[in-house]
């Protein structure tokens, strides 16, 4: 039995059939019938009960979809770590950044690399921090700049800054003109959330403040990241809470204005898997004490 046959049969239930899990596999039917089959008489007992209309997995066949699951999860783990290893070994780094965060670290990102590895060694991504927090634990980044929550839980972290939130609008917008804006000034107005999903530790931070002052922050748009944050202030007149530092990325027609009073912070950090033994990512922490 090998891995395919694994990836074969995990297709075949997922799709309760075998033209369709051909077509996800580009294979033909006949073929992983075969390999189904082959597989059935390795195990020696029927995975699938198989009709006319459809295929269903049998009690056997639940509890090996299970374990196949788990042995494929495993292997791509194996994998990875073992990449990653490689990486290290070579002198290689992989780096993450929420979007934005790369042009605001990027100087200093560059002086740490400096000396370090060549430049066809190093990986820089751009994703949400929950994404970046997982390709931590799962060692396919060597290190990342995240917004720490419970998910980090288990990485080490080395704080870089603290963020107070402004308020970024169009530049003609009537608060605009204001030298901060009260949390009670922004009910009605059109608000842009950064969702739950992308980015957690914001849209917690900006409803706790809300409820705080006793004002329902309700968004009227929702967007995945900064940029599309910054497209729909411009299109459409929104308003949305953001970490300060962003404003270096707002483009003309946007600005920052401060929140009064005392506004809610939230927190960048460097983090990186406590097993990770990379020379080059040794190197590169020592930039960041």
């Amino acid at each position: 039995m090998e891995l395919r046959h694994l990836r074969y049969f995990i297709a075949v239930a997922d799709e309760g059939s075998f033209t369709a899990a051909a077509a996800r596999l580009h294979t033909v039917q006949p073929s992983l019938s075969r390999q189904i089959r082959d597989l059935e008489e390795h195990v020696g007992t029927r995975l699938f009960e198989r009709t006319s209309r459809r295929v269903a997995l049998t009690p056997a066949g639940r509890v090996f979809l299970e374990e196949a699951r788990l042995v494929l999860e495993q292997s791509e783990r194996m994998l990875d770590r073992t990449r990653q290893a490689g990486r290290a070994q070579a002198g290689a780094l992989s780096l993450g950044f929420i979007p934005g965060v790369e042009i605001e670290e990027l100087s200093r990102v560059m002086d740490a690399l400096s000396g370090g590895p060549d430049e066809n060694e190093i990986v820089l991504r751009s994703l949400s921090s929950p994404m970046l927090i997982a390709g931590l634990h799962e060692q396919q980044l060597d290190a990342g700049f995240i917004r720490p929550s419970l998910q980090s839980q288990g990485l080490r972290m080395r704080t870089i800054r603290r963020e107070r939130l402004v308020v970024a609008l169009p530049a003609d917008h009537p608060l605009a003109a204001q030298p901060s804006i009260a949390i009670g000034q922004l009910a009605g107005q059109r608000l842009i959330d950064v969702t739950a999903r992308h980015a957690p530790v914001l849209f917690d931070v900006i409803q706790a403040y809300g409820a705080e002052h006793g004002v329902a922050l309700t968004p009227a748009y929702q967007s995945e990241n900064l940029m599309m944050a910054l497209s729909l202030i411009s299109t459409v007149g929104g308003i949305c809470l953001l970490p300060e530092l962003s404003a270096r990325l707002f483009p003309a027609g946007v600005v920052a204005v401060p929140l009064a009073g005392d506004p809610p912070t939230i927190e960048l950090a460097l983090a990186w898997h406590p097993d990770n033994r990379s020379p080059a990512l040794a190197s590169f922490l020592r930039h960041f004490d």
